[in-house]
């Protein structure tokens, strides 16, 4: 088993991060036999919760990874930030490599379906009534030449083509012009919401219906070395958690 894939070992890191910041990581959901864990630093005002989930494909790993590096490494913003975190919300995936859960279920098309598989009835009802200012969800695309990024199109000024950016000396930005039949331009999906076209809602699309300002799905290429699509997607976590930080100071 490739490290990236050892659920047990991403665990006990989060554990060594929460013990770290004086905070408690939270079983809130079994899956497959396996729990599913969130950790919350505080509760704070809408204006500044940020949501940041991983994990939901099994088979995308750099997100786990990504996650776990970049809250090793700002383990400082716990104490004043707050934060609703998910390392990894499909735990049997993870393990054995698979975008589906057990029961052949794409998790990530569970979000508008009542009650929901779980982990993700559970999740609804664990942020029901939350406001985000912030919802990132972590990601890879096999098909990927590059990285990219969805937006859900919302306020102005857009912060898509600026956290691309960050990423381009790490990985260069996706070149396709249709990306999953949308429409993409730079490595930048920005889209509007209508759904008539989302028949299984997936996970940011739910969020940005529900809870959150602005959302945003990162894409890394799974191809690429898993170092560099971890440290792209480091990248552009810390681009958007201090844009929107940022925005609450203005």
């Amino acid at each position: 088993m490739h490290r990236s894939h050892n659920y047990k070992h991403l665990i006990q890191r989060w554990r060594c991060v929460a013990q770290s910041a004086g905070l408690k990581l939270t079983r809130f959901a079994t899956s497959s036999e396996w729990p599913v864990y969130f950790l919350r630093t505080s509760r704070g005002p809408e204006t500044r919760t940020i949501y940041i989930s991983a994990g939901i494909h099994g088979d995308e790993p750099a997100g786990c990874e990504a996650m776990i590096a970049w809250a090793e490494k700002n383990l400082g913003l716990f104490k004043s930030q707050p934060f609703v975190l998910f390392p990894c919300l499909n735990p049997w995936g993870l393990i054995n490599n698979s975008r589906l859960d057990d029961r052949a279920r794409d998790l990530n098309r569970e979000f508008g379906k009542r009650p929901g598989a779980s982990p993700v009835r559970e999740l609804k009802r664990l942020i029901r009534g939350e406001k985000f200012a912030l919802s990132l969800t972590l990601h890879e695309d096999y098909d990927g030449q590059g990285v990219y990024v969805y937006e859900v199109q919302r306020d102005r000024p857009f912060w898509g083509e600026e956290l691309l950016e960050v990423a381009h000396s790490l990985i260069a930005v996706e070149s396709r012009r249709m990306i999953d039949g949308r429409r993409a331009r730079g490595g930048l999906v920005r889209r509007t919401i209508d759904l008539k076209k989302f028949p299984l809602v997936p996970e940011a699309v739910y969020l940005h219906l529900h809870h959150s300002h602005r959302t945003f799905t990162i894409e890394t290429p799974s191809e690429f070395a898993l170092e560099t699509r971890v440290a792209a997607q480091v990248a552009i976590m810390e681009e958007r958690i201090r844009r929107s930080l940022d925005e609450v100071g203005k």
